[in-house]
């Protein structure tokens, strides 16, 4: 009874471990890994094992913005299990991740974070999770986004995740939150004040949502269609006819 006592408590309780085999990925690429299960002092049951895909959206509401944890994804690994004591279990997993997940790493600075939560259902456990930062690098049609707009006068001012969906006609995103590249020109251009730069997975293409806030006219919004070998050039000029 004791021993029940102290692992409820979190002392001698079962061990939960992700070990990735990298904590690299890209948007619509896969994670591989597995957890690593050791039994405590006495056996405990496990109700379901998840794995959670994680980020850190922005809200705006009516008094304001804040920030908040959001689930872009949601893995089931197994149901019930009972983990003897002191016994050792693996559960191996490849993860295919969504194409509107969003990016960490661009060239030279970090940007957001996404993380994978290990969440277990255990009797007598009080925090029975595992969590592990992953590095999500851009893909390079959105390398060559950035360089388009960087070659057409703009400078890179932020990136957030907003939490929405994006919409533009006969498609919609699907996981509740969207990233958006914000952009200011470095001098006078046409009275835009920022472009603000989205992408949609659209089967084997990509949507661009171009959003335009130009001081007189406010804000306008437009849609390129770019396939993934959209060379930097090509993206610059379509972006050109957009901004004018």
């Amino acid at each position: 009874m004791l021993k029940q006592l102290l692992a409820s408590a979190g002392i001698g309780a079962c061990k939960i471990d992700t070990q990735l085999q990298s904590n690299q990925c890209v948007p619509g690429g896969s994670l591989k890994g597995s957890i690593q299960i050791q039994g405590g002092a006495v056996a405990q049951q496990i109700h379901g094992f998840d794995l959670a895909l994680m980020t850190r959206v922005k809200v705006k509401t009516d008094n304001g913005e804040h920030y908040q944890n959001f689930c872009l994804q949601r893995f089931h690994l197994s149901d019930a299990m009972l983990v003897e004591a002191g016994a050792r279990h693996q559960l191996p997993f490849e993860l295919r991740l969504t194409a509107e997940l969003p990016v960490t790493q661009l060239p030279g600075y970090s940007v957001g974070k996404v993380w994978l939560a290990s969440e277990a259902n255990i009797e007598m456990a009080l925090d029975p999770t595992d969590t592990d930062l992953l590095q999500v690098a851009a893909t390079p049609l959105m390398l060559n986004c950035i360089d388009a707009m960087l070659a057409l006068g703009y400078q890179l001012q932020k990136v957030d995740v907003e939490k929405g969906y994006l919409q533009v006609p006969g498609k919609r995103s699907s996981v509740g939150c969207y990233q958006e590249f914000e952009f200011r020109p470095r001098q006078w251009l046409s009275g835009i004040k920022e472009v603000e730069l989205s992408f949609l997975p659209d089967g084997n293409n990509m949507l661009l949502v171009v959003e335009v806030d130009r001081s007189f006219r406010g804000d306008s919004y437009r849609t390129v269609r770019l396939s993934p070998q959209s060379s930097s050039a090509e993206v610059q000029q379509a972006l050109r006819t957009v901004l004018g």
